[in-house]
């Protein structure tokens, strides 16, 4: 009787792991095992791997407390007790997202989640099962422009490229005739990532976003910006040699998402769940944006120190080795694939004009991605700017950018402008309009493009040798239609008496009877009607149709209407045929658009300010009411 029950158990025992293996899609697979959620049980122990302090992992006890069923869409979570000095005092630790947890000898999955101000060291894991379906997965490189594979391995194989509207179906395609704000796209994604407040109590573990080489103002910026997307930005190193550090990912180490590398550093740090036997590595327990396949560079990392605070506890580590490609970033994992070379963009910043700085140039490659990539670039330049010239004093400057973008080469663009609160203020970025080229580059509707490097000189006057529009007037606010009325412009210089400044504008016949109105403004103010874009090369030339910053505009608002179609504009419409033209237009960028009839007149110097005047124009000429 002894040996049949004891017979009995073993085929159950082998029945439980048999359908471990299937449930948790592990068949074939090598190393320790793993345990199914139907197998934990109250009470079992067993310990986790993490890296403390260097790159080697270490172990730590673990004690089952229960399982929560259907805590995350198809995904239950293990709740257990890690009973260690350091983390009795620390609890949940950001950075150690990933930590491999076993019981019983066998991987249950990642230590993921926390509990907000809880003052016990207890945390969420998220059962391997799960994050081995990720897995399977395939791989497409053509959803990483610019990414390679480093070996024949089936999937890392490029398949043909879909169209770019498929492949950007998830957020607006980029519109030309739309200002470009530098975090625009970003603000996109946190907005999709932030409608509703998180449940009390359990959440994700926090991602630890290491700043490396940032001004502190800079780095609270990101930290803003960052922090709603479930990332913790900590001011750390820029890191070592790439070669420094292990040279390849291994269950219980450190690993990095490596988004800017070079004389400024931002790196998301976890830690290795899983590595199958081709090398893809399961890392996070949970996502870094949950955006999908996102091809961002990845590498191994090395610990410096795991601080324990009172608000939330976080490991202070810095990347290592460049390795792979973080190609699925899902709900209950990240997967790496280190035989992918994922595309990084060369950003140079160069500043000319601030006198006896110890830095002037400056060198990061940033991860190649259409959300991302704004906001990196932006912050090397603001970085770069704030560092070398951090003046809040008047400030006259040249940007000189070098845009290259994937089959249409380096697209060039000079600018000038001026700002009050010196270099580093956001009135001069928001003038750049290299911004609205790589929103254009990643997410514009015709063709598969990406960035490929940047490039910018930005020259330094420190001054205030501007013309400032002080006021506008005319003799007589009255007027005939068909007249040519003299605008004075008057212009104000630092130390200088006022000058005016005579401009010439046409009075249509068509506005007799009717109020125009006459806007003066700098010529980088002024938004010029563009061509309905039919491609990537239409948005490009766009960016170079706009009034220069030193030239004044003196625009006249027609009593007319225009509408914009693909590579030209039609203005000056009358009534019928608008109403005919919008008929046969079935898109939303024909909408009709007051017209301008604008003068420019070249200053040579910076132009700022503004003013505005209203005219009223007589249903009949004067000389006609006196003639008759």
């Amino acid at each position: 009787m002894r040996r049949l029950l004891s017979g009995l158990c073993f085929l159950l025992s082998a029945s439980l792991i048999s359908f471990a293996s299937f449930a948790g899609g592990a068949i074939g697979q090598s190393g320790p095992g793993f345990i199914h959620v139907d197998e934990i049980r109250p009470g079992m122990k067993g310990y986790g791997l993490s890296v403390l302090r260097g790159t080697a992992p270490e172990r730590f006890d673990v004690e089952v407390i229960d399982v929560l069923h259907n805590f995350r869409p198809d995904q239950d979570l293990i709740i257990i007790k890690t009973p260690h000095p350091l983390l009795d005092k620390a609890r949940g630790v950001a950075g150690m997202s990933g930590s491999p947890i076993y019981l019983d000898g066998r991987l249950a999955g990642a230590y993921a989640y926390g509990w907000t101000y809880g003052i016990d060291p207890v945390v969420g894991v998220t059962p391997i099962a799960n994050m081995l379906a990720e897995l399977k997965r395939p791989v497409r490189l053509d959803m990483f422009p610019g990414a390679r594979p480093l070996s024949s391995s089936p999937r890392a194989r490029s398949t043909a490229n879909r169209p770019a509207r498929e492949r950007f179906a998830s957020l607006p395609p980029f519109r030309g005739d739309h200002e470009v704000n530098a975090l625009s796209t970003l603000h996109a994604f946190k907005k999709r990532r932030t409608k509703a407040r998180a449940p009390l109590g359990l959440h994700r573990a926090t991602t630890p976003i290491m700043l490396g080489g940032f001004h502190d103002s800079v780095a609270r910026m990101l930290a803003d910006e960052l922090e709603p997307l479930g990332l913790l930005a900590v001011q750390s190193s820029a890191g070592g040699a790439s070669k420094a550090g292990p040279a390849k990912f291994e269950a219980g180490g450190a690993v990095a998402v490596q988004l800017a590398r070079g004389d400024i550093a931002i790196n998301g740090v976890g830690t290795v769940t899983y590595v199958d036997k081709s090398g893809r590595t399961l890392a996070f327990g949970h996502p870094m944006l949950e955006a999908g396949a996102t091809g961002l560079p990845t590498a191994t990392a090395r610990v410096i120190h795991v601080l324990a605070s009172q608000a939330r506890s976080f490991k202070i580590s810095e990347a290592g080795r460049s390795l792979g490609a973080l190609v699925q970033d899902r709900q209950p994992a990240i997967v790496i694939d280190p035989d992918i070379e994922p595309a990084r963009i060369p950003v140079r910043v160069k500043i000319n004009g601030a006198e006896g700085a110890p830095k002037t140039e400056w060198h990061v490659e940033v991860a190649s991605h259409r959300i991302m990539t704004p906001t990196l670039v932006f912050s090397v330049i603001a970085n770069a700017v704030k560092s070398t010239a951090s003046d809040a004093t008047d400030v006259i400057f040249r940007a000189r950018s070098k845009v290259g973008i994937e089959g249409h080469g380096l697209v060039l663009l000079n600018e000038q402008g001026f700002s009050p609160m010196g270099a580093a203020s956001s009135a001069v970025f928001g003038q750049l309009r290299m911004f609205g080229l790589m929103e254009a580059a990643f997410a514009n509707a015709y063709e598969t493009s990406r960035v490929t490097s940047i490039d910018l000189e930005l020259d330094l006057d420190m001054s205030r040798e501007i013309f400032q529009i002080a006021d506008a007037s005319v003799a007589f606010d009255e007027v005939d239609p068909g007249e040519d009325v003299t605008v004075y412009v008057r212009l104000r210089r630092v130390d200088q008496p006022d000058t005016l400044r005579a401009v010439k504008v046409h009075i249509p016949e068509a506005a007799a009877g009717q109020t125009v109105r006459v806007a003066v403004a700098a010529g980088n103010q002024v938004a010029v009607e563009q061509p309905r874009a039919a491609s990537l090369g239409d948005l490009i030339a766009q960016a170079h149709r706009r009034f220069p910053a030193t030239s004044l505009v003196v625009a006249l608002q027609m009593p007319t209407r225009g509408l914009r179609f693909e590579g030209h504009v039609v203005d000056s419409l009358p009534a019928s045929a608008l109403n005919s033209l919008q008929l046969v237009s079935n898109t939303g960028d024909s909408r009709p658009f007051v017209t301008q009839s604008r003068t420019a007149v070249n200053l040579q110097q910076v132009v700022v300010g503004g003013a505005n005047l209203a005219l009223r124009v007589r249903k009949v000429a004067r000389d006609q009411l006196l003639g008759e």
